[in-house]
């Protein structure tokens, strides 16, 4: 299993934290978001892992070299467009099943193993933990338990994505066709999310994989980034030696 990993965001919610260090570089818990997503794609069984840069690439690099990272890292320029763009610069290297993450989020050690385990099917990961505000991704899922809609404007849900998604090698060929269609029809500046709604109303649901009751932080904002601080003070989060 490879793991492609979006970093090249603005991070610009994050306010001054981001004005010159981008993401993929905040420390939280004493090591930078990037590193915790590294560790947690090795823990999950990524036998080769693609980090996609773009905001301070230069910065990221260095870090990567300096950290001797485990990683294949490119370059996304154009990273103020969507991030499907960063997933579609990783491309050409992903040959395998592959686990798509965002680096602004850190997940507990037990939920590499549910990241491991095999999938049948374009496996989108959830949990029913939280309350969802205005900004987190919701999910609807059909009697099956498949994704029915995925988006953040959704009035009716029963569960959050929490931003991993596995692709198995037989489900490749259709997902990368929804990648290009959405794009095509909906322009550039668009997410990652929208490939799994896209799946769905095709006919073909992603499966859901659920992540509840093990926990798991988002940075995305400075009161969020100061919580996860404080959670990953309180340990918890650990993976034992690298």
């Amino acid at each position: 299993m490879q793991a492609v990993l979006l970093a090249a965001g603005l991070g610009s919610r994050l306010g001054a934290l981001t004005e010159h260090l981008p993401k993929a570089l905040i420390s939280v818990g004493g090591e930078p978001l990037l590193v915790h997503a590294v560790r947690f794609a090795r823990a999950a069984g990524a036998s080769g892992i693609i980090v996609v840069g773009g905001y301070g690439f230069d910065l990221v690099a260095a870090e990567v070299a300096r950290r001797e990272l485990p990683v294949t890292l490119i370059e996304n320029p154009a990273f103020r467009d969507g991030n499907l763009v960063s997933l579609q610069a990783a491309r050409a290297l992903v040959v395998d099943e592959f686990l798509l993450m965002n680096v602004d989020h850190i997940y507990r050690a037990p939920i590499a193993a549910l990241a491991a385990a095999d999938a049948t099917d374009v496996t989108a990961f959830i949990d029913t933990d939280r309350t969802l505000g205005a900004d987190d991704m919701k999910v609807e899922r059909d009697a099956r338990g498949r994704v029915a809609r995925i988006s953040k404007t959704l009035t009716t849900f029963d569960a959050g994505y929490v931003g991993m998604t596995k692709v198995p090698v037989a489900a490749a060929d259709r997902y990368w066709a929804a990648v290009q269609a959405a794009q095509a029809e909906e322009g550039r500046a668009i997410h990652v999310e929208r490939v799994l709604a896209r799946l769905a109303e095709e006919g073909r649901p992603p499966l859901c994989r659920d992540i509840s009751g093990h926990g798991w932080l988002e940075v995305d904002l400075p009161e969020e980034r100061a919580h996860a601080d404080a959670v990953l003070a309180r340990g918890g989060f650990g993976y034992g030696p690298d």
